[in-house]
């Protein structure tokens, strides 16, 4: 039997996704106080969060596996991730547009995990030095729990997210990558629209029942 808690956030302009991250793990650690009332624990728990979400789940596990070493979190589903440092120079490098290249190169050059680090997560602090930032490039990753990787074939982030998988497997951890042809970023939220969204959906369900 599981238990989903929905917790929603925003970036406030004065702080960086560092400082949210902390209040996520405050999160964890509050089920951890409460888990009576709650009639769960946070031993096994399994973190899911798309785009800046998935990169904010990230930061957390990385807290909980990590910086803190409680162990809780059991798994990641990262949805079409943010990856701040991943350092993509070209985002639509080695994507074939057989349709509106011109249109999908700009939306492409115009979004990535590092221009939005530099537009949203950091405020008035922070840097891609900061390990809660750039988790990718944090020193103990190789601790991050078993993940599961959703990407769309032209998702701005597709290169960040790949880059993100292949240094998660090269230092051990247990990951799994699906990328879905033909659809962008945000297109998990597209059911009964998409089926490249239900499948996401269903695959995710499967990896968290594993």
């Amino acid at each position: 039997m599981f238990k989903i808690i929905e917790m929603s956030f925003v970036i406030p302009r004065d702080q960086s996704v560092s400082e949210l991250s902390s209040f996520s793990y405050r999160v964890l650690n509050y089920l951890h106080e409460h888990a009576d009332w709650y009639q769960t624990t946070p031993a096994g728990s399994v973190l899911a969060g798309d785009s800046a979400g998935g990169g904010l789940v990230l930061t957390t596990a990385y807290l909980d596996r990590v910086v803190f070493a409680t162990n809780w979190v059991e798994k990641l589903v990262l949805k079409y991730p943010d990856v701040p440092g991943a350092q993509i120079e070209d985002t639509s490098a080695g994507i074939e547009f057989k349709e509106f290249g011109e249109q999908m190169r700009a939306f492409f050059k115009s979004f990535s995990s590092d221009t939005l680090a530099w537009g949203s997560y950091f405020g008035t602090v922070g840097s891609l030095e900061h390990p809660l930032i750039a988790v990718i490039n944090a020193p103990g990753i190789e601790r991050l729990p078993k993940t599961l990787v959703i990407s769309g074939e032209f998702d701005p982030l597709r290169l960040s997210n790949e880059k993100l998988v292949d240094r998660l497997r090269q230092t051990g951890v247990a990951v799994t990558h699906l990328r879905y042809n033909g659809v962008t970023h945000g297109f998990v939220d597209q059911v009964g629209y998409a089926p490249q969204a239900e499948d996401a959906l269903k695959e995710a369900a499967k990896f968290i029942k594993e």
